[in-house]
C-alpha cells in the first residue's frame, strides 16, 4: 500500500517507517502528562492498532514492536484475551477494546478511521488493574475502554 506524502517531515518519517516495517510506534506525553504509546500501521494488516499506557517509552516500544511482529506473522489479538507469550511469567498481558481513541491522531491521519486495542500490563506480581490485589496506583495505567465481563 503506497501511503500519501505530506509536507510534514515528521509525518513523512512515520510513513517511511510504516512502509519499511509494516507499522511504526508513536509516543505521546512528557513530564507530568500521562504517557502512552501506540502503533500506526497494523490497520493495513487487518488488525486493530495497539495502545499501551503508563510505560516508559522504550519499554512500550519494545512490547509494541514485539506485538507488531506477531501480527505481521499472522497472530491476532482480540478484546477479552490474555497472553503470556510476550513476557516472562508471571506477567500476563490482557487486551481490551479501546473506546477513547482521541489520542490516536496519527492513525486517523493515515487511515481515516481508528480501531484499537489496549494492551494492559500486569504489576510485579502478575495482577491486572481490575483485580483487587493489583499493586499499582489506579492512575498508573488508565483504561481506554471497558473491562470485559470475562475478566471480572
Amino acid at each position: 500500500m503506497k501511503l500519501k506524502d505530506s509536507n510534514d517531515p515528521v509525518f513523512n518519517q512515520l510513513l517511511s517507517l510504516i512502509e519499511e516495517h509494516g507499522w511504526a510506534v508513536r509516543h505521546v506525553g512528557a513530564g507530568d502528562q500521562a504517557a502512552f504509546s501506540y502503533t500506526v500501521g497494523l490497520t493495513a494488516l487487518k488488525h486493530p492498532e495497539i495502545v499501551m499506557e503508563g510505560l516508559p517509552f522504550e519499554v512500550a516500544q519494545a512490547f509494541l514492536n514485539l506485538m507488531g511482529e506477531e501480527v505481521k506473522a499472522g497472530k491476532r489479538f482480540i478484546p477479552g484475551s490474555i497472553t503470556t507469550d510476550l513476557t516472562e511469567p508471571p506477567a500476563p498481558i490482557a487486551f481490551i477494546a479501546v473506546e477513547n481513541i482521541a489520542g490516536l491522531t496519527a492513525v486517523a491521519e493515515v487511515y481515516g478511521q481508528v480501531k484499537a486495542l489496549q494492551a494492559i500490563w500486569s504489576d510485579s506480581t502478575g495482577r491486572l488493574p481490575w483485580e483487587s490485589t493489583y499493586r499499582n496506583p489506579a492512575d498508573a495505567q488508565p483504561l481506554l475502554g471497558p473491562v470485559p465481563e470475562s475478566f471480572k
